[in-house]
């Protein structure tokens, strides 16, 4: 402990001791000011995995005194606190992620000057910088109303913006400089084996990579291409010629190369014709999205054949990729999509992502071929839709401020601090959500909204008792339980994952349902003229031990003609409901793999009334014994989409280091390589590696396995990547989080490679040419596409490049040839480009970056 009572510190005390003592909203902001907050992880190791050390350091750094008492501190953590070791303070846990810091009767203030540690084990671990939620914040009740003021120290603005780079967003975050903060466990019995890789090891792990002269690829790459050795130059005297039937397509490819489109011309020459064509592969036929195009130089015309318009759209793409100032290179192919489901979901509850990034989104996903966009609009911490006859669900739901009871708005989850923030608050209105609908529907991309039912939430069972609250009050008793979530009188205990007590609908009451009902009739109404609603998504994830003590359940036990006695059963009565309800609506139901499974077992298909029900299998961290979900849901008749964790979750981090964003609970990171290494026709031989770093084996996975092979390949509709938001707040964030991961997914779910395994053909994965193709991806990336994207303004990831130093010399390399690479010999002062022809001499330290434009990736030393 560092500071030392005084004799003014201890009159403040005597005078804070009163019960009424307050501090007013002036007195509140100097505090948020002058009190300075550290945030610093000791050790992850001390207890194996259960526990970590940590401490918050207070450093008073105005000109008066921290009163004793009058306040407290408001705070989002994402571990449970069990153990505080300083008595002068207790931590209390509200709800979710939010905790309470209040000094006790033995706190005497915190004189001007001086500083104090509150150590404390939290659960768990942390060994990143984002882990730790940024916008703490003081609180006093003054005249019976709640002050606030942020805790500016904890503020992750820097000139009025959000950074990218978590040491930039999180200054208040201690440094990570020891294998006991960065390591999860290491004990005899446990050991975690990853560590920062250096700059000598990024090198080593890109010598494989090599840079490609003259290369010329699309991405995700053809069925089948073939390269002459001519080209033409496409010029304002071209034009665009459709078929009937390819309007839109003709006059989408004319708009991003400048030209005209017409129905018909009367001179073939200079010509780009768009209409319908057979698409043949390997002797079979394709009808769906299939095209073919040929670039033929010699009488200047480029034709494309496609089987349908979202065909001749791709292959619009395809063309696009290849123009280069207006050249391309004559060109043969023919192509058709390995899955017919290629989708990206993103959480858009946990933080906002606003119209226009979601239009960028769907801009990008089109380019590279996917169809899916499977929106997230509620979870615990928003809902993000507007639903007109509901209006609690976006006046409460969509905001986040400081009220405890929840009435006006939800708490201030995920570090949104007192008043929420541009990233924390937002919801889509109905124009807002049609407009989204109308521009996906353009580029061939279907939206698919989920809203997660009956776990994760928090946001519609506090909007509807909002909602309660207020009829009630307008003596309206029968409309304010009409969509009631919430039995109040149910005592039951339960922790959901993310800390929530309070998240789960009450499948036992009747409201729920029709408040299901009433949302599922109007989603389907915003989509209707538009893009009509094909799948509702009901999510079913993550369902914590509710209703155990419900009177309503209770009831419900008693007098149902279902045969339901115990809770263990109401989660799959819950999805024959969402299903009868769906299927009334004419649509199919889509949901999470542990929605529909309970303790291992699967749902019976048929008691489910869609004519279709798709499950997203995700976890599948191997050494679980969890990697056969996919498998156990297809071979029980679910359709099912491979959206595993240890490849397709984007929250994760780019690399094993504290600076990196993102959580990291299936494997410690994810990089592009990693995603682009997936093999859908083998699931178990994706196994690498377990949490702690341990090398694992298919043969291992398929020992635990229940599910040892796919007996239905027909029910694998395709690959899905999602973004997680809980760390992730500002578009420039997410973009980085997503790009270039998803461009790697979707060369997976539309190409198949030659390398890949396939369990079913006894065939194992070619290692080496697996790392030819990424060869020729990774500089695709490097040498063109990330070029374009940087013109677009997307803010893709730029990795940290691999360097070291040999007698002098630097040499460094990237894991996309290609980027530019800049070197410092004066700790960053000035900049150097690093010219790999001519590598530069060096002495002492030096630093290394990748560079795009204005934008640059964390720096790495080398010596």
């Amino acid at each position: 402990m560092k500071w030392k009572a005084s004799a003014l510190t201890l009159a403040v005390g005597a005078l804070c001791s009163s019960s009424v003592f307050a501090l007013s909203q002036q007195e509140i902001n100097q505090l948020g000011e002058s009190v300075g907050l550290t945030y610093t992880v000791i050790d992850n190791s001390q207890d194996e995995w259960r526990t970590y050390r940590a401490k918050i350091t207070l450093n008073n750094q105005g000109a008066q005194a921290l009163p004793a008492t009058g306040w407290s501190i408001w705070f989002s953590h994402i571990r449970q606190i069990p153990t505080v070791y300083n008595d002068q303070f207790t931590i209390t846990h509200v709800n979710g992620d939010m905790f309470k810091l209040e000094p006790s009767s033995t706190f005497k203030g915190l004189e001007a000057g001086q500083s104090l540690d509150i150590e404390f084990d939290g659960g768990d671990w942390q060994v990143a910088k984002t882990d730790v939620m940024p916008n703490w914040y003081f609180v006093s009740e003054h005249e019976g109303v709640s002050v606030t003021a942020l805790i500016e120290s904890t503020n992750n603005r820097a000139s009025g913006t959000v950074p990218v780079k978590p040491a930039e967003e999180l200054p208040f975050v201690a440094e990570f400089t020891t294998a006991e903060q960065w390591k999860r466990y290491n004990s005899a019995s446990l050991v975690d084996a990853y560590d920062p890789f250096t700059a000598e090891q990024r090198f080593e792990r890109n010598a494989s990579l090599s840079e490609l002269d003259n290369l010329v690829g699309v991405v995700p790459a053809p069925a089948q291409m073939t390269l002459g050795s001519d080209n033409l130059t496409i010029d304002t005297d071209w034009v665009v010629v459709y078929d009937a039937g390819y309007e839109d397509q003709a006059a989408y490819l004319a708009a991003q190369l400048g030209l005209e489109a017409v129905s018909w011309v009367k001179d073939s020459a200079k010509t780009i014709k768009v209409g319908w064509g057979k698409v043949t592969l390997d002797n079979e036929q394709k009808w769906t999205e299939a095209y073919q195009l040929n670039v033929n130089p010699t009488d200047s015309t480029i034709k494309v054949a496609a089987s349908d318009a979202a065909g001749a759209f791709y292959a619009a793409q395809t063309l696009l990729q290849l123009v280069d100032n207006g050249t391309v290179p004559a060109v043969e192919i023919v192509d058709a999509p390995r899955f017919e489901y290629r989708g990206f979901s993103l959480d858009a509850s946990r933080n906002f992502r606003d119209k226009e990034t979601i239009l960028r989104l769907l801009d990008q996903m089109a380019r590279f071929k996917l169809n899916k966009l499977h929106l997230r609009l509620a979870d615990d911490e928003g809902w993000r839709i507007e639903i007109e006859s509901l209006p609690e669900l976006t006046e409460i739901g969509s905001r986040r401020c400081h009220d405890p009871e929840e009435r006006t708005c939800l708490l201030p989850f995920l570090g949104a601090g007192p008043n929420g923030t541009a990233d924390s608050d937002g919801y889509f209105t109905a124009k807002d959500y049609r407009d989204i609908l109308a521009y996906a529907d353009a580029r061939n991309i279907e939206v698919i909204p989920e809203l997660d039912m009956p776990g994760h939430a928090h946001a519609a069972v506090k909007a509807m008792e909002a909602r309660y609250h207020r009829l009630m009050a307008e003596n309206k008793p029968e409309l304010a339980q009409e969509f009631l979530l919430t039995d109040f009188e149910d005592r039951s205990e339960y922790l959901s994952v993310q800390m929530f007590t309070d998240n789960a609908m009450n499948v036992c009451m009747e409201s729920s349902f029709t408040f299901v009902d009433k949302v599922v009739s109007e989603l389907v109404a915003l989509h209707q003229g538009v893009q009509p609603l094909k799948t509702f998504h009901f999510g079913g994830d993550e369902i914590a031990g509710a209703w155990k003590d419900s009177p309503a359940c209770a009831a419900f036990f008693a007098n149902n003609d279902k045969g339901i006695t115990e809770p263990g059963q109401l989660s799959q009565y819950f999805v024959e409901r969402i299903a009868e309800i769906t299927n009334k609506h004419g649509l199919e139901l889509g949901g999470w793999e542990d929605g529909l499974m309970h303790d291992g077992k699967v749902y019976p298909r048929a008691a489910m009334a869609n004519n279709q029900v798709t499950g997203n299998a995700w976890q599948n961290i191997w050494e679980w014994g969890v990697g056969d979900r996919a498998y156990n849901l297809a071979n029980n008749g679910f359709k099912v989409i491979y959206n595993h964790a240890t490849h397709f979750y984007f929250d994760h981090p780019y690399e094993p280091d504290p600076n990196e964003r993102g959580y990291y609970w299936a494997p410690r990171y994810t990089d592009t390589r990693k995603t682009f290494g997936y093999m859908p026709d083998d699931v178990f031989a994706n196994a690498d590696f377990t949490r702690a770093g341990v090398p694992i084996t298919k043969a291992e996975v398929v020992e635990k396995a229940t599910a040892k092979s796919l007996e239905h390949p027909e029910n694998v509709a395709g690959l899905q990547s999602s973004l997680w938001a809980e760390t992730v707040r500002t578009s420039e964030q997410f973009e980085g989080m997503v790009y270039p991961r998803l461009i790697a997914m979707a060369e997976r779910a539309w190409h198949t490679a030659a390398w890949e395994a396939h369990d079913a053909q006894g065939k194992v994965a070619d290692e080496a040419a697996r790392d030819a193709d990424y060869n020729r991806f990774a500089n695709l990336l490097g040498q063109q596409l990330f070029a374009d994207l940087e013109a677009e303004g997307i803010d893709f990831n730029l990795p940290v490049p691999g360097a070291k130093i040999v007698a002098g010399t630097l040499d460094a390399n990237s894991a996309f040839p290609g980027l530019t690479i800049e070197y410092s010999k004066d700790n960053g002062t000035s900049w150097h480009v690093f010219d790999a022809a001519n590598k530069p001499a060096v002495s002492g330290e030096v630093l290394v970056r990748t560079v795009s434009g204005q934008r640059s990736s964390r720096t790495a030393s080398v010596k």
